[in-house]
């Protein structure tokens, strides 16, 4: 999900902004929108996140990016495979848009060389296959990204005025 900012002239003011400030306002900037973007951006997800698996996979992986010209969301995308093997990711589209559950049955050979057939219950722990919406993430995004856009023009107007009137952050 993204914001178009040729279609905002805040926005597009904000990056012009930001790219014309020295080095050191700059940075404090994206320090400042990232300390504030970052436990938001958490909080969102843990919201929605209804069991563990969700709160390992995703919120347990949230990060916030902040760069001159954008602010970037992630979940799932870090971290190293979890107790059973699973890793966030390559694994989260089962956790965030669910699976189809229900039985399988299939063909099995035992010990002693005969075959017999064999049904299972698959994917218990995962929520009913979802579609595009999702659980957790998209949720979230919907609602915070537009927030996020927010929050750096606010950062970015704020930090300016205050190095115009010599305040230090």
């Amino acid at each position: 999900m993204r914001i178009d900012v040729l279609k905002s002239r805040e926005l597009m003011a904000t990056i012009y902004a930001v790219r014309s400030v020295d080095k050191t306002l700059q940075k404090q900037i994206r320090q400042q929108t990232k300390s504030v973007a970052a436990p938001e951006w958490t909080k969102a997800l843990a919201e929605r996140a209804d069991t563990r698996l969700e709160h390992r996979v995703i919120v347990g992986t949230a990060v916030v990016t902040v760069s001159n010209q954008n602010v970037r969301v992630q979940a799932a995308g870090k971290g190293r495979a979890l107790r059973g093997g699973l890793q966030p990711k390559r694994d989260y589209n089962a956790v965030e848009f669910g699976a189809n559950t229900g039985k399988t049955t299939y063909q099995r050979r035992s010990q002693k060389g005969g075959t017999h057939r064999v049904t299972r219950m698959v994917n218990t722990g995962l929520k009913p296959h979802a579609g595009k919406r999702g659980y957790v993430f998209w949720p979230a995004a919907r609602e915070m990204v537009p927030r996020m856009g927010r929050l750096w023009v606010q950062t970015t107007v704020r930090t300016i005025a205050n190095a115009l009137e010599g305040k230090q952050e």
